[in-house]
């Protein structure tokens, strides 16, 4: 059977059995995803793709503990979040929170508009690093990663509804550090918007 088409568990049990094939696969698979949650997590491009690499070291080397009745990308971001929450810790105990911007991207938008789109980021990206890490990763996590609010449950050690009660506490203090209008606590939609575009946080555009 071509491994690129077997399922998670399956390249799991492929690894266990000492395939190489299959570890490049999970890799390959996963790590545009990951990228995209720890990169948002820590704001640095440097620091989150060396996350991104221990977060597969280890997989690997914790390939024999996994339960193949287990859901493999709960057990994936849960890993990386702890990597995430430590590597902040460490930033925070010695005073090196500073960190780097996103490199700017080509942008056919005039100067005003790339001007004011560059400080709604910065904004969001500084009131993100001031949650909570229980807060900030439940946000990450939903909004970037593609996880299910159970998955994302799993990934984090909490109830569903406990996942409900972190993202409405998240946006509620996005909200206010962004003067954004809050929006009452909803349940779990089929389709998710974007952080920007999500009700809770969208700003009228009424001047």
């Amino acid at each position: 059977m071509d491994e690129s088409r077997q399922s998670d568990a399956s390249l799991m049990t492929a690894l266990q059995e000492g395939s190489s094939a299959a570890m490049s696969i999970l890799v390959e698979r996963w790590q545009p995803r990951l990228l995209g949650f720890v990169y948002r997590y820590i704001q640095n491009e440097t620091v989150a793709r060396d996350l991104v690499e221990e977060t597969f070291v280890r997989l690997y080397l914790s390939r024999d503990r996994f339960d193949p009745e287990r859901n493999f990308s709960t057990w994936l971001f849960g890993i990386a979040a702890n990597l995430c929450r430590n590597q902040y810790r460490w930033w925070k105990r010695r005073r090196e929170t500073s960190l780097a911007e996103a490199p700017e991207t080509a942008d056919d938008r005039s100067p005003a508009e790339q001007a004011a789109r560059r400080d709604r980021d910065t904004r969001l990206a500084a009131a993100i690093q001031a949650l909570p890490h229980a807060l900030r990763s439940t946000l990450l996590l939903y909004y970037f990663s593609g996880l299910s609010y159970t998955e994302i449950a799993q990934s984090l050690g909490c109830s569903v509804r406990g996942v409900e009660s972190r993202l409405y506490r998240a946006r509620q203090r996005l909200g206010k550090s962004l003067s954004l209008p809050a929006a009452p606590m909803q349940q779990p939609a089929m389709t998710r918007p974007g952080l920007l575009e999500d009700r809770a946080l969208k700003t009228s555009t009424t001047q």
